[in-house]
């Protein structure tokens, strides 16, 4: 199924069906079961806001990666078009730096294991069991910076019989998409299980300079799995192997003039590239020690290579192109006791370690003669006149030598220039940690639960960052201004204990009430473009000394209260949480003079609510609703204004937190000899969104609606058929925005501020699939 450039809802058919596998025609709604603490339990008993998507939910929706599940979740957003996960945020809570040195606030687990960062959490969604979207501080249930809330993804495991599944899908853009699944038994307790999945699309967006349009993707990925099914042991390894390829970001510059759905770039096509290699293992054991006790122990190790290249500046001279090329090996081992101490209390004890190894090269690429010129346009303000003769220029050198220019002078700088030079970073990352944590529910009374949860985290990070000699006229100018020619090495360790405790009390059968109190915390890191420089000889050589510049880490307390229903014989459920945190030292990106850097902002605050309805008037109508509020604050901008904060940010909105959202869905089956018949319209609303701090009105996104509908037939001799239409009215929007200036679009040394990829207009698409 076709998915916008935005990711937004494809097909909100899902959440009508969330984490439920029920035919519409059911009388009522059906359990639905999530393991979100860690054991099963129904979703109306969890003191938890959590989203919950079946396997049904997730193959109807055509959720094809974790960032589907962003639009799907009430509170969930940020989805972007690249593999970057610095937008992805929760009730406003994310972390938009995008290099090596710091980690996400939102945590992805798939089958238990840290999913990892940018280029590697990303791994497409086939042959899925489900996923729950568990909202707001969850360092004591899934620990690794899960500060913001934690995403857990579960792949199929085999089963004892014999069974496949094979899905095929075509849409414009010459888009084919093909899924095969097979499961057999190999003997009374083993099995395997293999899945394929193979996609292709093209591009959507014109590059007014040429080449293929821009959005497109090719996808190849394979999975392979053993099980074992003892009397006491279940055992399952997992291998898994994927091949992305698709576009960069792609920017949108308002003052070129253009209309949203053309941009003006030097890369073209595929020239502007994003593209990865995943390869994982995962290893899950559970051993029933007896009646009371199990013990699960999950191993888990990835490697990935993530190769990047944008146009950054969004102008068809190369100003500035940037790239990153990151090497990442990962291992995780987790081990958890489960036990039942007695009817009224239940409970888990466990530790966990990690390992991570990160190599990588980042930084930009530009003519120096069209970066001389878009630095006179951009910092006007600072010149005598324009630029438009290079570094040459006598009003560039004016500025730059910061004195009248000699005719020595302009000989050097036009004998100098250099045409796509590279700014190359180069950083080593070594990190580990370690956590031992406890979780216990006591049961004191039939309708009473009460739970109590801690873990004690200590990570230890090791960066290293050496900075080549650039040379040409400017030298180093963007990231760092200076050469560091050997890796400069830091080491860091940072420590924490968090606590959860929540009351869950079931007021009838039909209402349940719960509150809790949580802490988050997120391990402190280091600026990937940055640097603490003691000074730089007259070579512009940094000092012995300079070392990596580290940031704190970020904490946050978090209130939540709700209420969970299950109304009219249970045709009618309404869940609806209400929650209030203060985040603090948060870990912020921002743009200084061409640089990127990092500065924990002092503290922001935040409270809003979310709620969701299902309602089966009758046995052929299923309604879902979504709707989420939140008002986040920056309370204290302490130390960072005038660098993360341009001016005076107190009383700003969080970035990608926007205040209203709601998702609406209207299902009509009609059931028919044979099978069944079924209708969907879909509608999706985002508010308006900031992207940077400051709240810059030239890089927010104004509110948008999206309308959907799909027809589909399901047949009872294993096949079914979807006809569906995406963005009906073809509604214009762009996924975020970045500040590159100030508030009036200037001193962006070079860059404007500019949006990023514009929606995907109305697509038209079908999909068949056979189950045997």
């Amino acid at each position: 199924m076709s998915k916008t450039t935005q990711y937004l809802p494809k097909s909100l058919l899902s959440l009508a069906i969330a984490a439920s596998s029920m035919s519409a025609t059911a009388v009522e709604i059906e359990e639905v079961v999530v393991t979100a603490q860690k054991r099963e339990q129904s979703l109306q008993d969890v003191p938890l806001a959590v989203n919950a998507f079946s396997q049904n939910f997730m193959e109807r929706a055509g959720v094809e990666d974790v960032r589907d599940l962003v639009v799907l979740s009430p509170g969930f957003s940020g989805a972007t078009e690249d593999s970057f996960s610095d937008a992805m945020a929760m009730r406003g809570i994310s972390t938009n730096d995008f290099g090596v040195g710091g980690d996400p606030s939102v945590a992805v687990f798939v089958d238990g294991v840290w999913a990892g960062r940018t280029g590697g959490v990303q791994s497409s969604f086939y042959d899925m069991a489900g996923a729950e979207v568990v909202k707001g501080p969850q360092g004591t249930l899934f620990g690794r910076n899960a500060i913001a809330g934690a995403v857990s993804i579960k792949t199929q495991k085999p089963v004892d019989e014999f069974e496949g599944k094979v899905k095929v899908g075509l849409a414009e853009y010459n888009r084919r998409e093909v899924t095969g699944t097979i499961n057999v038994p190999l003997s009374e307790n083993w099995a395997m299980r293999a899945s394929v999945y193979d996609l292709s699309e093209d591009g959507y967006l014109e590059n007014i300079q040429g080449g293929d349009d821009f959005g497109f993707h090719e996808r190849s990925s394979g999975r392979f799995a053993l099980r074992y099914m003892g009397d006491t042991v279940d055992a399952t390894i997992t291998a898994q192997y994927e091949d992305r390829e698709q576009n960069s970001s792609i920017y949108w510059d308002e003052t070129l003039g253009l209309p949203r759905d053309k941009v003006s770039q030097d890369l073209k096509g595929k020239d502007a590239i994003d593209e990865g290699e995943i390869a994982n293992i995962t290893a899950n054991v559970e051993i029933d020690i007896n009646e009371s006790m199990s013990l699960t122990s999950i191993t888990g190790w990835k490697t990935y290579n993530f190769f990047y290249v944008e146009d950054y500046d969004a102008r068809p001279t190369l100003i500035d192109n940037f790239f990153l090329d990151t090497d990442v090996d990962y291992f995780s081992q987790e081990l958890r006791l489960n036990f039942e101490a007695s009817d009224t209390l239940v409970g888990f004890l466990g530790a966990s370690y990690y390992n991570e190894s990160i190599d990588a090269n980042t930084g930009t690429i530009a003519d120096e003669d069209a970066l001389c010129n878009a630095i006179g346009r951009t910092d006007s303000p600072d010149f005598d006149g324009p630029v438009t003769g290079g570094c040459a220029d006598p009003n560039f050198l004016r500025y730059w030598l910061e004195a009248e220019p000699t005719a020595d002078d302009i000989a050097e700088a036009r004998d100098s220039v250099l045409d796509g030079k590279r700014e190359d970073i180069f950083n080593k990352v070594e990190a580990d940690g370690w956590a031992v944590f406890a979780d216990l529910t006591w049961t004191p009374m039939e309708n009473l639960d009460i739970m109590y949860g801690v873990r004690y985290t200590e990570d230890t990070k090791e960066m290293g960052i050496r900075v080549a000699d650039s040379g040409g006229y400017l030298g180093n100018n963007f990231n760092f201004e200076y050469v560091i020619p050997d890796f400069v090495y830091d080491e860091q360790t940072w420590s924490d204990t968090t606590q959860r405790i929540a009351a869950n009390y079931q007021l009838s059968e039909e209402i349940t009430l719960y509150a809790n109190y949580g802490q988050g915390y997120k391990a402190g890191g280091f600026a990937t473009y940055g640097a603490i420089l003691v000074d730089v000889d007259e070579d512009g050589i940094a000092d012995p000394g300079t070392k990596p510049e580290a940031f704190a880490p970020e904490t946050v307390d978090s209130f939540e209260v709700g209420i969970k229903t299950k109304l009219l014989d249970n045709r009618l459920q309404a869940n609806l949480a209400l929650y209030s945190y203060t985040y603090e030292d948060l870990q912020l990106s921002y743009f200084d003079n061409g640089a990127t850097r990092v500065e924990n902002l002092g503290e922001a605050d935040g409270t809003g609510f979310e709620l969701d309805i299902r309602y089966l008037p009758t046995d052929n109508l299923d309604l879902f609703f979504t709707a989420s509020y939140q008002e986040t604050e920056i309370s204290d901008d302490t130390d960072v204004v005038g660098t993360a904060c341009n001016e005076a940010c107190e009383g700003n909105q969080l970035p990608f937190s926007p205040k209203f959202s709601t998702s609406t869905v209207a299902t009509y089956t009609i059931p028919m000899e044979g099978g069944e018949t079924y209708v969907t319209v879909e509608h999706f609303f985002q508010g308006k969104q900031f992207s940077d701090l400051d709240n810059n009105p030239q890089v927010s996104q104004e509110s948008h609606h999206e309308t959907n509908i799909r027809f589909g037939y399901d047949s009872e001799a294993d096949w079914s058929a979807v006809l569906w239409v995406e963005n009906i009215f073809s509604e214009e929007y762009f996924e975020r925005g970045w500040a590159n200036g100030d508030l009036n679009n200037q001193y962006g040394y070079g860059i404007n501020n500019t949006q990023v990829w514009v929606s995907k207009p109305r697509t038209v698409g079908v999909e068949f699939s056979y189950n045997f």
